[in-house]
């Protein structure tokens, strides 16, 4: 894979986008294709302590579907597109070939302030979308949080290193600043992705009815 930063989406592969590292294979950089979508969505850390991402680097790993080559999709945590009170987190956009794609895996490496650690999901998620021509796949925030644990000898709680993520919407913040990006594409339609199920404790889902309209 060709590690690959995007700011800029245009018709091409090349560029930076704060906080956000894209990993694709070459199999898929086809974005002046006639058949290329656009995969747009957030990715970024809690900022509440002790249960703080923000000392995680969190890995979505997708494949298209019937295929075995990886894309990925990491939060670097060296810059963000936004701030809240309670989270920081990054836009990205990824220009695909049309067709069924799968978020199967998440991986999590952090530390507990003596060594490195490292969480990942214990088995394939199978998260399901589509990317169609011409339109734009929404699939949400994913906030990474920190797993607590609590010093024996100073009996405080501490980030651990290990991690998991919150998966919910901020779909008018991320679509308005992605039109704000790229006015060329502001016609484009937004279809929002719903996950009706994690397999997983390390991926929190918001409702299905969660989605903003």
């Amino acid at each position: 894979m060709k590690p690959l930063v995007y700011s800029l989406i245009g018709l091409s592969l090349a560029g930076c986008s704060k906080g956000v590292l894209v990993s694709i294979p070459e199999s898929l950089q086809s974005a002046e294709l006639p058949d290329t979508g656009f995969l747009v969505g957030s990715i970024g850390a809690s900022t509440i302590w002790p249960s703080t991402g923000e000392n995680l680097k969190t890995t979505l790993y997708f494949s298209r579907a019937e295929s075995e080559q990886n894309f990925t999709i990491s939060n670097t945590n060296d810059s963000t597109d936004f701030r809240s009170t309670t989270a920081v987190s990054s836009l990205f956009t990824v220009p695909l070939p049309s067709g069924n794609y799968l978020l199967h895996t998440i991986t999590f490496t952090g530390t507990d302030g003596r060594k490195t650690v490292h969480t990942q999901t214990d088995k394939q998620l199978d998260l399901s979308f589509s990317v169609k021509p011409g339109e734009i796949t929404y699939l949400g925030e994913f906030i990474a949080s920190s797993k607590v644990s609590r010093s024996s000898l100073w009996n405080t709680d501490y980030p651990n290193g290990k991690g998991y993520l919150t998966h919910s919407y901020a779909l008018e913040r991320d679509r308005n600043f992605f039109y704000e990006l790229h006015p060329e594409f502001s016609g484009k339609q937004f279809n929002t992705v719903t996950f009706n199920a994690s397999h997983s404790q390390l991926l929190k889902l918001q409702s299905p009815s969660g989605p903003e309209s």
